[in-house]
């Protein structure tokens, strides 16, 4: 192996054990890396050119030669580790992977564009979590990559309320109401940014509207019994109890309280 591919294992394993994780994990990680790179260096190809598909015909190769080691095919999860290796080590080589898609319209440039840009927003204006930002990129994603192959690019200007419901209805059936106000939510805060930026004529956040979520909707419609307060005893452990029994039970604990 070259020194720079060995330079490049040893900067891989310092930041796998800077993240945490476990020595063995990154010692499983490192092997399928230092074997992907020996596989490239076979066929001469640079790191920094590597593809997606380039990786998935690796996989392939890895999963033959177990096979020929071992007499038997892998279990049907195996590729996971060594693809998570390989993963990590293009992210090290290359600065980001997967890499980022390329545009083939005018609509993917436009789309990739405003995404960038409000990934930038969420992250340094509003300061929100990883996890926050990744549920808005993707809703986000998902509403320009339909409207704008739906209606072209000039549509984001020209977009209405009709528009809006036809995309919740789109995204709601087969979705709980927790589910359907949480993908409005994530759409308000991508229409704020568009009519922000003046990309949209009007603001069509205040539109967006999912219906109320009750208190108590995760709880089952019929309860056969009711877990009772520590201080508060129960007038017989097999009798059941009515609804308005429960809801009187319920408000006297929380007076108690």
């Amino acid at each position: 192996m070259p020194n720079t591919d060995c330079e490049l294992i040893s900067e891989l394993r310092s930041v796998l054990t800077s993240q945490r994780y476990s020595p063995v994990v990154a010692g499983n990680y490192c092997a399928y890396a230092r074997g992907f790179l020996d596989y490239l260096a076979r066929r001469s190809i640079p790191i920094a050119e590597v593809t997606e598909a380039q990786v998935g015909y690796y996989l392939h190769h890895a999963i033959t030669m177990f096979r020929k080691r071992h007499g038997r095919p892998p279990g049907p999860c195996w590729h996971s580790i060594p693809r998570s290796g390989i993963h990590a080590l293009l992210r090290l080589a290359q600065g980001r992977w997967p890499p980022a898609p390329k545009a083939t319209c005018a609509a993917d440039t436009l789309r990739f564009t405003i995404c960038d840009e409000y990934e930038i927003w969420l992250r340094e204006e509003r300061g929100l979590a990883e996890r926050s930002i990744y549920a808005l990129m993707w809703e986000g994603r998902n509403f320009l990559t339909w409207q704008l192959d739906r209606c072209g690019v000039d549509s984001l200007v020209e977009m209405s309320v009709g528009d809006i419901d036809r995309y919740m209805d789109m995204r709601s059936p087969h979705q709980t109401r927790k589910s359907v106000k949480d993908v409005a939510e994530r759409l308000r805060s991508l229409l704020r940014y568009l009519h922000r930026t003046r990309r949209t004529a009007i603001d069509l956040s205040p539109h967006v509207i999912a219906r109320y979520c009750m208190p108590m909707k995760g709880c089952p419609r019929s309860w056969s019994a009711i877990r009772s307060p520590p201080f508060w005893k129960p007038r017989a452990k097999t009798q059941r109890l009515s609804g308005s029994e429960i809801r009187r039970s319920c408000n006297c604990w929380r007076l108690m309280v």
